[in-house]
């Protein structure tokens, strides 16, 4: 006959062993909450600082008669190109461009050209938002990298359609008849935009495209 406190002992376990699947349980549901608030108040900030970004486009425009281009982003197309990484290049051209920094070294250059660079959008370029590296690598000093987002990627920036939009108001004069590309960018000025964490190649079009959970500027 089974005594007393070894049944006990038994049930003890067992209450024990429901205990620690209950907390197992909240925990998980817990981490997930926390995980969702996080992403969410990532994706706000992004939309944020891509509000900030075109505005400072804007503030360029107004300085310079056009937006922030070269070949570089003019190579740079969102349609295609989903890697964070490659868009490194023209990240880095646009805060040179938009920051007055243009040596990158994280402070703004003295008036060593005409127009002296200067900076168009104010307190913005701090760094949570600047991926900087050093003699040793990636580190807090040294010289700027890339624009980064809250999920620690690059910014895109784009000049594709602008590009292409020249160059089709280009051939018109010599051929009226001329047509305009397709499928060059998505604005005929600047694209900028955020993975949201993804570094997945997009499929404009297709049901499931990966720039649904982007956050841009089109």
């Amino acid at each position: 006959m089974t005594s007393l406190p070894a049944r006990r002992a038994a049930f003890t376990l067992i209450e024990m062993l429901v205990v620690m699947v209950v907390i197992a349980i909240l925990a998980s549901i817990v981490l997930s909450v926390a995980g969702l608030v996080q992403n969410k108040a990532a994706r706000a900030r992004a939309e944020a600082e891509i509000k900030a970004l075109s505005g400072g486009c804007d503030a360029y425009k107004a300085d310079h008669g056009s937006f922030p281009q070269d070949t570089t982003t003019d190579a740079l197309d969102p349609r295609t190109t989903g890697t964070p990484t490659s868009y490194e290049e023209a990240s880095l051209f646009l805060y040179k461009q938009l920051s007055g920094d243009l040596d990158a070294n994280g402070r703004n250059d003295t008036a060593a050209s005409t127009p002296e660079p200067k900076s168009y959008i104010s307190d913005f370029f701090k760094p949570n938002i600047l991926s900087v590296k050093s003699s040793s690598g990636v580190g807090t000093a040294g010289y700027v990298r890339f624009l980064k987002d809250p999920w620690g990627n690059t910014y895109g920036y784009s000049t594709k359609g602008a590009a292409a939009e020249q160059k089709f108001r280009a051939a018109v004069l010599a051929n009226p008849a001329a047509t305009r590309e397709k499928d060059q960018g998505y604005n005929p000025t600047f694209d900028v935009w955020s993975t949201g964490g993804k570094a997945t190649p997009p499929s404009p079009g297709v049901a499931g495209d990966v720039t649904s959970v982007w956050l841009k500027n089109w």
